[in-house]
């Protein structure tokens, strides 16, 4: 269970770094605990943003390896015990479940009880047009999207376990903030990220008419990311070009080597032949997204608006409409049109695939699995059947939270 000591040491440690770059956070000896005085100060506002930015990064990156294994984006070649989640089993004390609650939950904390300590050392004039409490909203926004769509339940700050569901109010309301917020401060991309974020949490919602009028104001080619520090290291990056533990083998992008939104090569060894993953039988075909320890990974994109307004028309069996956003997004990348489906089965197939490209590796791809299969059953895609839909909040967290102690 995250403690509000534990979380406010690392916003007052980013606050004493100031507005330098994550990096430096990881350069800074611990002050040990400090005392909510010292950040009594204007000065401190930049570098508590900076910590809520890093956290959510950290979530992130935290998170992308279970999503992969559950949501058979990656397969597991490698030597590492993972248990059964690449099997679709996860239970509370897998390897893998703690940190990724543990991270995503302070993501959370860290920027809701930052907001208003802003508004404590801001006039309202001033936090009414201030970017940096659009970040802080928007942060928050995006760790509660992140909860709401990948766990089965969740706590919030030690209380009673309650549906994943309430994440999405949360989150609505904090993107809504930011907004007005980001456009007194003259700040488009934050506008945009906090739209984007809106409607990927009104998709969670089934709220198809709100999340297309969101996603419409989101220009094609905007990207918003969460920036992974070369000492925060992608974690994807480290896994399968420094080690050989996941591969593109045996998953739904291994038909399509050539696809430039999800690009991927076989690793070869010296004298031309496949090589293995670190298990030692595995082809490793390795994902090409990530090549670098410093990646960052896509929080909201352009292109995923236009997925988003193609799934709200085939809601409303507007079949033409959909392929229309559908080959706009493609056209972002420079890929032909895709021809038009003649029934909405066939559009709904195309459209889980154009999701599972364009957002591919960037933690998405189990929540879409969890409410498409809440849809259809296996009717249309029976990847999630019989296998996990989402995870659990972690057994350190029952042990320490004594509403689940009976």
């Amino acid at each position: 269970m995250l403690t509000k000591t534990k979380a406010f040491r690392i916003v007052a440690l980013a606050a004493l770094v100031g507005s330098g770059a994550c990096h430096d956070l990881l350069k800074v000896e611990s002050p040990g605990r400090i005392s909510d005085s010292d950040l009594q100060t204007k000065d401190a506002i930049s570098g508590m943003v900076t910590g809520m930015k890093y956290d959510l990064s950290q979530a992130v990156d935290n998170n992308l390896e279970i999503l992969a294994l559950a949501s058979e984006e990656l397969f597991h070649g490698g030597s590492y015990d993972w248990a059964d989640i690449p099997r679709g089993v996860i239970i509370d004390d897998d390897p893998g479940v703690s940190g990724s609650w543990n991270s995503t939950q302070q993501a959370r904390w860290v920027a809701e009880n930052g907001v208003p300590k802003i508004q404590d050392l801001l006039t309202e004039g001033e936090f009414a047009k201030s970017s940096y409490a659009a970040r802080a909203y928007i942060y928050g926004g995006y760790a509660n999207r992140i909860l709401g769509g990948n766990w089965c339940s969740s706590v919030i700050d030690g209380g009673p376990e309650i549906p994943n569901t309430d994440h999405y109010q949360r989150a609505v309301d904090q993107f809504t903030a930011a907004i007005p917020i980001a456009q007194a401060a003259g700040q488009t991309d934050l506008v945009n990220a906090a739209y984007a974020g809106r409607a990927q949490t009104k998709v969670l919602m089934g709220d198809w008419s709100g999340a297309a009028a969101d996603a419409a104001q989101v220009p094609a080619g905007f990207e918003f990311y969460a920036e992974i520090d070369i000492e925060l290291r992608n974690v994807l990056t480290y896994e399968t070009h420094n080690r050989y533990e996941y591969t593109v083998y045996d998953t739904y992008m291994a038909d399509h080597p050539d696809d430039p939104r999800a690009p991927w090569v076989i690793a070869r060894n010296n004298d031309g032949t496949v090589a293995n993953g670190a298990n030692g039988s595995t082809p490793h075909y390795q994902q090409q997204k990530y090549e670098d320890n410093g990646s960052d990974v896509a929080l909201s994109k352009g292109t995923e608006m236009l997925l988003v307004r193609a799934e709200a028309a085939l809601h409303s069996s507007d079949i033409a409409g959909a392929y229309t956003f559908m080959n706009q997004a493609r056209d972002v990348y420079g890929m032909d049109p895709l021809p038009q489906a003649a029934d909405l089965a066939a559009a709904y197939a195309d459209l889980r695939f154009e999701r599972g490209a364009t957002l591919w590796l960037e933690g998405r791809r189990l929540e879409d699995l969890r409410r498409w299969y809440a849809e259809t059953g296996p009717a249309h895609d029976d990847t999630l059947n019989g296998r996990a839909t989402c995870i659990p909040i972690s057994k350190a967290e029952k042990l320490a939270n004594h509403n689940f102690r009976g």
